[in-house]
This record gives structure tokens, C-alpha cells and sequence, in this order.
């Protein structure tokens, strides 16, 4: 009894000191700047006919350094998606993907971008965690058009074109669904920062 009671009181001062030199780990940053002629995922917002702009909030994968997440241990503070997670236990694979379970349960996998960077996915739904990095006011193209694509059972995607026809189907999505929101939306700027197309693919949300 005295060695179990030992071995608990053990495990729970690594615990406690684990979380005394525990680190926070943040995505980088994303800047507004070179945004024309660019696909970006946006949730497409209000539509002033006044001004004759979209509200567009944008968003961005949440980015992480490639060494900051290698380094992560029990204890931890993770912010991904716009939230906080304490990390409780993390793997890698074989693949170089590298498994963080978080202190509720939640499973995020870490995927590598290029030779820096790794991006994080939810093993519930596949959705990637993002973060909103700026909000525009665009006008849209004299050619936009509406690319729906949110039917996994149709190969192709329905194409609406015209501004008049495609601010119906966004009524009609806003008060049915989702709307166009960025976890299955994104969106084409011109290089006059207008928006030439709205792309929707399907999202486990809608």
C-alpha cells in the first residue's frame, strides 16, 4: 500500500513540475498584404448595396514552426483554431505526422508544409484549424460568379453567375445552412481586389 501511495505521489510531482516549465505554443501570424489575384479561404458576410462591397472576413491555416511542435510535452498550452488546448500526451507516426491529444480528449494531427511549417487537423471532422487574420469591405467583380460544389454527390460544381442571381443563393444558404462560410468557402480576388469567384465545397457543418 505504502509503495502505491509512493508511486502516485511520485507521478503526480513530475505531473506538477511538468507544468511548472510548461511552454505556450502559438501559429504564426498572417498579414493582409498581397492579397490581389490570390484564392484565400474567407466567410463571405453582408452585402452593403450602397456601398456595393461584401463584408469578408479572412482566414488563414494556423502555421506552426516545425521545431515548436516537435518540442511539445504534457503540460503544454496550445492555441490552435482560435482556442486554448493543454497538451496531454503527444506521438509521431512513421510518416513524420505528429499526434497531440489534448487535456479533453480532443485528437489534433500536425501535418508538415514545406520545410518549416506544419499545419494542424481535427480527427473528428478533418476540418484545419485556422485563425481570422483581417476583415475587407470588397466589391465584386462585373464577371462574378458562384461556384457550388457543396453536393458530394455531383462530380461538378453548379456555376451561378451574376451578382443579383448569386446574393439569392446566399440568402437561401444563410437561412438553410451555413452560408458561405470559410471552412467550405473560399474566395478569388482580381488584381483589383475584387472578388471574380465564391467557391463552396462541402463542409460536415452544412
Amino acid at each position: 500500500m505504502k509503495k502505491t501511495v509512493s508511486l502516485i505521489l511520485a507521478a503526480m510531482m513530475v505531473f506538477a513540475v511538468s507544468l511548472a516549465l510548461a511552454k505556450t505554443v502559438e501559429p504564426e501570424s498572417t498579414e493582409t498584404n498581397g492579397l490581389a489575384g490570390t484564392t484565400i479561404h474567407a466567410t463571405v458576410g453582408e452585402y452593403d448595396a450602397q456601398a456595393k462591397t461584401f463584408t469578408v472576413t479572412l482566414y488563414d491555416d494556423d502555421r506552426f514552426d516545425i521545431d515548436k511542435i516537435e518540442k511539445l510535452e504534457a503540460g503544454d498550452t496550445l492555441l490552435a483554431g482560435g482556442r486554448v488546448y493543454q497538451v496531454r500526451e503527444k506521438t509521431e507516426d512513421e510518416s513524420g505526422d505528429i499526434m497531440v491529444v489534448t487535456a479533453d480528449g480532443e485528437e489534433i494531427v500536425f501535418v508538415q508544409v514545406g520545410d518549416d511549417n506544419m499545419i494542424a487537423q481535427s480527427t473528428d471532422d478533418d476540418r484545419r484549424y485556422m485563425h481570422a487574420f483581417g476583415i475587407l469591405r470588397l466589391p465584386a467583380a462585373a464577371a462574378i460568379r458562384y461556384e457550388d460544389n457543396s453536393d458530394p454527390d455531383k462530380a461538378e460544381a453548379a456555376v451561378t453567375e451574376g451578382l443579383e442571381n448569386i446574393l439569392k443563393i446566399k440568402a437561401e444558404k444563410e437561412e438553410n445552412s451555413i452560408g458561405f462560410d470559410f471552412y467550405g468557402t473560399i474566395i478569388t480576388l482580381n488584381d483589383n481586389m475584387e472578388i471574380e469567384v465564391i467557391h463552396q465545397d462541402f463542409d460536415v457543418a452544412q
